[in-house]
């Protein structure tokens, strides 16, 4: 068995020693970069369909799904971009639902009204990182001239845990029946 007896010099060096990402001669650039978000993989575990369920008008349902056992997720909602004001909806291993026919899946679901005096609404797609941190992934902004095509409807958001690729199956994708 051999022993190596590593001195830590930087803050850097001891939050990689603690994930398992040292490694002999990286810098801790090097190191902080590991730890940091990969949003075009993020964006890679994010599946959307849109149900034609009969809402009421002026708004749509919005749905997170996410595995039970997964890292929280979360889509905040605002209403008025320029504003820090937002509702938000998370799903994941400490938050949300049980899922009604498939209990595999946790959600949590919110009504997003239009706003008549904004250009968009922006949902930002948003998962915890290093140390609970929560970081945006994606932002979907909703401009007005697109607002029809979700008119009455519901959005449904599956996310995947860390390229588990579950949503890939087309059988996993829950309709909001089977959610509800």
């Amino acid at each position: 068995m051999v022993v190596i007896t590593l001195t830590l010099t930087t803050v850097a060096a001891a939050i990689g020693v603690a994930s398992g990402v040292v490694a002999i001669g990286s810098t801790a650039v090097d190191k902080i970069k590991g730890l940091l978000p990969d949003k075009d993989a993020d964006k890679r575990e994010v599946k959307y369909l849109r149900f034609n369920d009969k809402r009421p008008k002026g708004g749509f349902r919005l749905i997170l799904v996410n595995e039970k056992t997964g890292w929280n997720k979360a889509v905040r909602i605002y209403l008025n971009p320029n504003s820090s004001d937002y509702k938000e909806i998370k799903a994941g291993d400490s938050t949300g639902k049980p899922c009604k026919k498939n209990m595999h899946l946790k959600y949590d679901s919110a009504r997003v009204d239009f706003p008549k005096d904004q250009e968009y609404i922006s949902l930002n797609l948003m998962k915890p990182g290093t140390a609970g941190i929560y970081s945006t992934v994606n932002e979907i902004r909703i401009y007005k001239d697109m607002q029809s095509k979700l008119d009455g409807k519901t959005l449904v958001i599956y996310w995947d845990n860390d390229d588990s690729k579950y949503f890939d199956n087309k059988d996993n994708l829950v309709s909001p029946a089977e959610i509800l």
